[in-house]
């Protein structure tokens, strides 16, 4: 039983803050607010901020003027966009980016450092998209997320095949979150 512990333990990689995120974790209910319900999750773990989910979705709904240019945070009601994540991210204080094709090898190397990875996925048919903070990985059940659609506070596995068939729909896009550090470095 041990050595079966030990291969357990060896094959799984959780994120210094997947506790913290889970205790935080905001339930979206049969809204199509998964990026600002993500976003408030992040800002309520991360900031001594206090933010309605419902209100930020709504927020998020309008373009804001960054530097005399609009920036065009979601569709309403519907879909954001990655820069919308990371812009709201940034408004309360956390320091984000976003990018696309990032390799699998890298969400699993920084998974147990102080980086946050929220990978994007899609599917074309039915047309449908979600984000999710990454908190855990294992070799056998997959990638672990804090799933704002899950009703649980607890890791929300995803098989690895599944995700990454979804991921690589979405060109694996993926916004990026240092809640203590410079993302820049990541």
């Amino acid at each position: 039983m041990i050595a079966e512990e030990e291969t357990l333990s060896s094959a799984e990689i959780v994120s210094p803050f997947a506790e913290h995120i889970l205790q935080h974790l905001l339930y979206q209910g049969n809204r199509n607010d998964c990026a600002p319900f993500t976003a408030a999750t992040l800002i309520h773990a991360f900031t001594d901020q206090r933010i309605n989910p419902n209100e930020l979705a709504q927020q998020m709904n309008h373009p804001i003027w960054r530097s005399g240019i609009p920036v065009i945070r979601r569709i309403p009601n519907w879909a954001t966009f990655p820069w919308g994540i990371v812009d709201i991210l940034r408004q309360y204080g956390l320091s984000a980016r976003w990018q696309l094709f990032i390799p699998v090898q890298e969400l699993t190397h920084h998974l147990a450092s102080q980086i946050l990875y929220l990978p994007i996925i899609l599917s074309w048919r039915p047309l449908w998209a979600h984000v999710m903070t990454l908190i855990a990985y294992h070799s056998r059940y997959g990638f672990g997320f804090a799933n704002t659609q899950s009703t649980r506070k607890e890791i929300d596995w995803l098989a690895k095949d599944r995700f990454l068939r979804l991921w690589n729909s979405a060109f694996h896009c993926t916004v990026i979150v240092a809640p203590y550090g410079d993302v820049s470095r990541a």
